[in-house]
């Protein structure tokens, strides 16, 4: 059987080969081109989310970057989802609220930035969309909260255009997600050629493959329970306000032992919700 070659459209694929630390140069080019900065040092660091909120405990972030003066979280999104942006901001909220609760005075010297590298937006739609906090006229409430969402698409689209030029402007954002053969054929430098390298060698993997074919099947296993609670409907024991269709596919998932985390990014209930349907479910 023919493997799969899983490009760093995955999030899994991403971290496997962008935070490993023999490959920070990678991640440093990478950084460097969306940011248009200059980076001289990076430390990778832990995802998992520092929080009092026990309704987002056990949240990671994709990747999560200091350098100079940012924090930089890093989220991969491989299609986008009405989801996506709440679940994105209270991520970047959570690291702002836990910067400034780590810190001795309320100032705004370090930039808590996070950087989305998002699929499914459309390849019309502009290149790169930066968010800050400010009023309706154009007022900054905080300088250092940014929201960087980068339309893959349009190098998707960039790739499959044969511009030459344009393409060799744009290598390092083209090949996260050129498979094996395109990333042959694509103009290479040093980046690049790591890049290929590296992600040849987490594909070659049989501990990373066995580990995505599992992610797929509980993928598969959603998706059916997803389909089969819009045609099936009701069950019951709803609280005024949740969606009947969504706890549901909650209680199916839940039945099968899929985690909470995962309920509630596909669902759109919160852990909180979730635990509570979880809990009537034993009465």
């Amino acid at each position: 059987m023919k493997k799969e070659f899983y490009t760093c459209k995955n999030d899994r694929a991403f971290k496997e080969v962008f935070l490993n630390p023999n490959n920070s140069d990678l991640l440093k080019a990478l950084l460097e081109f969306i940011l248009k900065i200059k980076i001289d040092k990076l430390e990778i660091k832990k995802t998992e989310l520092l929080s009092g909120n026990v309704n987002i405990k056990d949240k990671r972030v994709d990747a999560l970057v200091y350098t100079g003066n940012k924090k930089i979280e890093i989220e991969i999104n491989s299609q986008y989802e009405k989801y996506l942006n709440p679940r994105n901001t209270a991520y970047i909220c959570n690291t702002y609220q836990s910067h400034t609760l780590v810190g001795k005075e309320y100032n705004q010297q370090t930039d808590i930035v996070q950087v989305n590298l998002t699929w499914g937006l459309g390849a019309e739609e502009d290149v790169m969309t930066k968010y800050m906090i400010m009023s309706e006229n154009g007022k900054l409430f905080v300088k250092n909260f940014i929201i960087y969402e980068i339309n893959m698409d349009y190098y998707n689209k960039l790739w499959y255009s044969k511009n030459e030029d344009e393409i060799k402007k744009n290598l390092y954002m083209i090949m996260l997600d050129l498979d094996k053969k395109e990333l042959e054929n694509m103009p290479k430098d040093d980046i690049v050629d790591k890049y290929i390298t590296n992600v040849t060698i987490v594909n070659d993997n049989p501990e990373f493959q066995k580990y995505m074919s599992e992610e797929e099947d509980k993928k598969k296993i959603q998706n059916s329970l997803l389909s089969e609670a819009k045609e099936t409907g009701y069950t019951s024991g709803i609280n005024d306000g949740i969606s009947k269709e969504k706890v549901s596919i909650a209680k199916n998932m839940l039945n099968k032992n899929i985690s909470i985390e995962d309920i509630s990014d596909i669902t759109g209930l919160s852990i909180e919700e979730i635990e509570n349907i979880k809990n009537n479910m034993k009465k």
